[in-house]
């Protein structure tokens, strides 16, 4: 049977009516329970700057009113998708600033009203960095080359790309971008590097943008994983010989191994790179700097070969759960260049683990790492979780509030040192979307919330993963185009230098 028109275009505006003019019901019967609410921000701690928290309730009714509100100020909202307006959030947030934001959703089937139990957001006084950047890559390996690095502001849900892989790719020389950082979370000192086609490393240094061609004859690889020193003109890399293993029945779908890695530091006054450790039986990935610029935490394991029938290779893949990484470091001398002697940071081995990525707290109280079975790459790693470990005292704890059964890697801390910024697959455990989680001086996390987007259901219907996360304070100004002329050109070749000058 057809429904004529005009009721149809009654029951549009009734629902209008309803949505845009909503009152919270004077009685209700409370149902003892929260709502089930996508996504799940129920009782976070969030950044007083933050972008709405929109979500939806999946909770069946007719018709839903939900308040947020703290004192005498509060919004009010109808419909099943929870979407506040911008200014009126940050209205409501400024006014909890350091108290409670309070959720109450109310839900009416037929003419019966129904409260859940309210939760709550709690409002931190501590802002967190008002950009971020990541890569955006299709889970698949025969489309990769379909990526961008791109960067979002957070207090809105404004995002704008910095590069798109295609710029510069060919129907038959494709191209891969990775590995964006930034010195002291500023743009007029950052980097990306191209694979394949147009290879080599865009490298901005105090606001001029060139290519580089890091392979030298003394060194394993061109840079890979990048680290600027926060206090000298230097980047600490891994060089890296990399392979890939698929598995076909272990839920750890992908194995990214390291034939061969080393440690190098780049000068980019200078344009020398010199080997920093490049032990033979050791491979050593991750490099991370001190907020001194004095000392250099990185990732090593050693690893050597049993059955001298095997190559080095044969045998990683074999034994790839043998290959298990402690965090080292060693002192830096600006003056001289030289190093101190290995300091083991954290003996992951000596408990049969795994921990990479480190990455040190601004305020350097605090080294978070991503702790595993085996393996250094642990973002398809269901074990992996985040770890954190007090410089001063030696403890190290699980950070179990925003941990979660699947994996959790990449992570970054906000310039105030009070958030972090990590990839999880814990949605659904192939996507990996960006999670943020407030640290408070004594080292505890609150529970961890998905980064907020304009439309509740927008993970559901994003096809891309989030990788490398990274906090900024301010935007990337170079266009995607002008760092497309950049690839398309030619590399400025580096020269190896043995004493780093």
């Amino acid at each position: 049977m057809r429904i004529p028109y005009i009721y149809m275009a009654l029951s549009l505006l009734l629902a209008f009516a309803s949505c845009g003019n909503p009152t919270v019901p004077s009685q209700s019967s409370s149902l003892g329970e929260l709502p089930s609410i996508y996504p799940d921000y129920t009782n976070v701690t969030i950044p007083c700057n933050i972008a709405p928290l929109t979500f939806v309730v999946n909770n069946e009714a007719d018709e839903y009113v939900t308040r947020l509100s703290c004192g005498d100020h509060s919004v009010v909202m109808g419909g099943k998708e929870v979407s506040p307006d911008i200014d009126d959030w940050h209205a409501l947030l400024a006014t909890a600033k350091g108290a409670d934001v309070k959720v109450e959703v109310f839900a009416r089937k037929s003419d019966k009203w129904s409260a859940y139990s309210p939760f709550v957001f709690t409002v931190s006084p501590d802002s967190i960095d008002p950009y971020i950047s990541y890569r955006l890559i299709p889970p698949s390996y025969v489309c990769y080359e379909e990526l961008t690095i791109s960067q979002r502001n957070i207090s809105n849900y404004d995002e704008k790309t910095i590069y798109n892989n295609m710029l510069a790719a060919t129907e038959n020389k494709g191209s891969c971008i990775n590995c964006h950082a930034y010195k002291n979370y500023r743009t007029d000192n950052m980097q990306f590097h191209v694979r394949q086609n147009n290879g080599g490393t865009v490298f901005v240094h105090n606001g001029v943008p060139v290519k580089l061609n890091m392979a030298t004859d003394s060194t394993l690889s061109a840079g890979v994983y990048p680290s600027f020193n926060p206090v000298y003109d230097v980047v600490a890399y891994s060089v890296n010989k990399t392979g890939q293993i698929f598995h076909t029945r272990n839920r750890n779908k992908v194995e990214v191994q390291d034939e061969k890695s080393d440690i190098i530091i780049y000068n980019p006054v200078t344009n020398t790179v010199t080997n920093v450790a490049d032990s033979p039986d050791d491979l050593e990935v991750f490099p991370w700097w001190s907020p001194d610029g004095r000392t250099l935490y990185y990732g090593s394991a050693h690893f050597t070969v049993q059955d001298t029938a095997n190559t080095v290779v044969k045998e990683e893949i074999i034994r790839y759960r043998d290959i298990k990484y402690d965090i080292l470091r060693r002192s830096w001398n600006p003056e001289t260049f030289e190093f101190g002697p290995v300091d083991t940071v954290f003996a992951a081995t000596k408990i049969g683990k795994s921990a990479t990525f480190p990455r040190v707290s601004p305020d350097n109280r605090y080294l978070l790492f991503a702790l595993g079975e085996y393996g250094c790459f642990h973002v398809w790693h269901h074990d992996a979780d985040l770890h954190l470990l007090d410089l001063a005292t030696g403890e190290s704890w699980p950070l179990d509030e925003a941990n979660s059964e699947y994996a959790e890697s990449y992570h970054s801390w906000s310039s105030n040192s009070r958030w972090i910024l990590f990839s999880s697959r814990r949605d659904d455990s192939n996507y990996t979307r960006l999670y943020i989680a407030h640290v408070d001086a004594d080292g505890k996390a609150s529970k961890a919330f998905v980064l907020p987007q304009r439309k509740a259901d927008f993970y559901s219907m994003f096809d891309r993963s989030y990788n490398v996360p990274e906090f900024m304070l301010e935007p990337v100004d170079l266009a995607p185009h002008e760092f497309a002329d950049i690839v398309k050109g030619e590399a400025k070749k580096v020269t190896y230098s043995s004493t780093g000058r």
